[in-house]
């Protein structure tokens, strides 16, 4: 029964900066981290540790480097992807000595982990917000379908392939996505799509299957459908998912880094 956990946006930055001048995203990182571990006994056993996106808010090698080091208190094998805030080269040089990592092109991989085969999208438009599926990282996602037999497959990539309802993270949304869904619509496996890059837990129907967007490790973007919605984040706490390959098909659980007391006898 494998067991994902993922995380999504930390926007790492080297301290003493701050994203917006005012995410301290090293010391929250580190607090989530503190988090994960204090709840392992309860969420584990942990097959692999996805991080799905805007790794680095500036692209900058020191900040991967510091991600890193996060990354390695966790017992479990972590992966990557890009996000918009990412930098390819930079992103390939710091996980380089990771077997899954690309040594050209784009970062697209794939790896099978206890049964369940992850594929990994490589969405990136340098310079830009959006993300794109590109012909030939489509036609990397049908060839892994296609090898998958008949192992479960969880897609990672880091554009929600869905409208989210936030107008501003709309208009730096995904193109592409219609070959994404007719991939998916040709598929008969069990298929769990996930997501990062709107701040938020949204789950969607595409091309038939599930996707789920993940809470951000480092801010919350407000769920305000308003068409004149202000641009903006909040500092409210955000989360992390476990995912669990159940026979025919998956379990996703949202869980928030927001502190409380308990639990509590009823």
């Amino acid at each position: 029964m494998p067991r994902i956990l993922q995380i999504s946006d930390p926007h790492m930055v080297v301290p003493p900066a701050k994203v917006s001048g005012l995410l301290d995203t090293a010391a929250l990182i580190e607090d989530a981290i503190d988090r994960i571990l204090a709840e392992w006994d309860m969420i584990g056993p942990v097959d692999a540790v996805l991080a799905t996106g805007d790794i680095s808010d500036d692209g900058n090698a020191a900040s991967y480097d510091l991600f890193r080091h996060q990354m390695r208190r966790l017992p479990a094998p972590g992966f990557v992807i890009p996000g918009n805030h990412d930098r390819r080269e930079a992103m390939r040089s710091a996980f380089a000595d990771a077997p899954y990592m690309p040594t050209s092109g784009k970062l697209n991989w794939v790896q099978d982990i206890a049964g369940l085969r992850m594929i990994g999208l490589d969405t990136l438009i340098e310079g830009s917000g959006g993300g794109e599926i590109d012909p030939d990282t489509a036609d990397f996602l049908d060839r892994a379908l296609q090898t998958a037999a008949d192992r479960p497959v969880l897609i990672a990539l880091h554009h929600p392939p869905f409208a989210s309802g936030i107008r501003f993270m709309d208009d730096i949304g995904l193109s592409g996505g219609a070959r994404l869904e007719t991939i998916l619509r040709a598929t008969s496996q069990p298929v769990l799509v996930l997501c990062g890059h709107v701040h938020n837990t949204i789950i969607a129907s595409v091309g038939e299957k599930t996707a789920i967007s993940s809470a951000a490790l480092c801010s919350t973007f407000p769920t305000d459908f308003r068409a004149d919605a202000p641009a903006g984040f909040t500092t409210r706490p955000g989360g992390y998912m476990i995912h669990v390959v159940e026979a025919g098909g998956f379990r996703s659980t949202a869980i928030s880094l927001a502190k409380g007391e308990g639990p509590f006898a009823f």
